[in-house]
């Protein structure tokens, strides 16, 4: 397995786990910043008005950075004993989930109203994709 590419892999899977926590912090006002400003920048026209996050948005935010920060240290533990165990089934885990949560994502975001959103999924998206499809391309099925 391609040090660097796992590498990459274990990177985007921190990013993951440190945006989730930037969402949990702006279950307060006080530690919303951050995330307000990744919404202006998905709302459009970035204005430097995001506006204020009423109660239920700021409860939402727990939420998705709880299941965020979950979902980047599930990622994270992956690279490390099950990737090696079972690089295969574990690759084809890890594609499925990220391709699970792309289709969802992205189409909430376009019936929502937040089409911005869906460019920054792409990016999320090419963050994985590029080292788990080279992994899976080098990695003989003998699974």
């Amino acid at each position: 397995m391609n040090a660097s590419t796992l590498a990459w892999l274990r990177v985007a899977s921190a990013v993951t786990l440190l945006i989730g926590l930037v969402a949990a912090l702006a279950s307060h006002p006080a530690t919303a910043g951050a995330w307000q400003g990744l919404f202006d920048l998905v709302q459009w026209p970035v204005d430097g008005r995001p506006g204020d996050f009423d109660l239920v948005a700021r409860q939402l935010s727990a939420v998705l950075g709880g299941v965020m920060v979950g979902w980047g240290v599930t990622l994270l533990a992956l690279t490390f004993g099950p990737l090696q165990a079972a690089p295969r089934a574990t690759l084809r885990a890890m594609l499925t989930g990220l391709g699970a949560w792309f289709v969802v994502d992205s189409t909430g975001s376009m019936i929502s109203g937040l089409p911005g959103n869906v460019l920054l999924n792409v990016g999320f998206l090419a963050l994985f994709l590029g080292p788990l499809l080279q992994m899976l391309r080098s990695t003989p099925d003998t699974q």
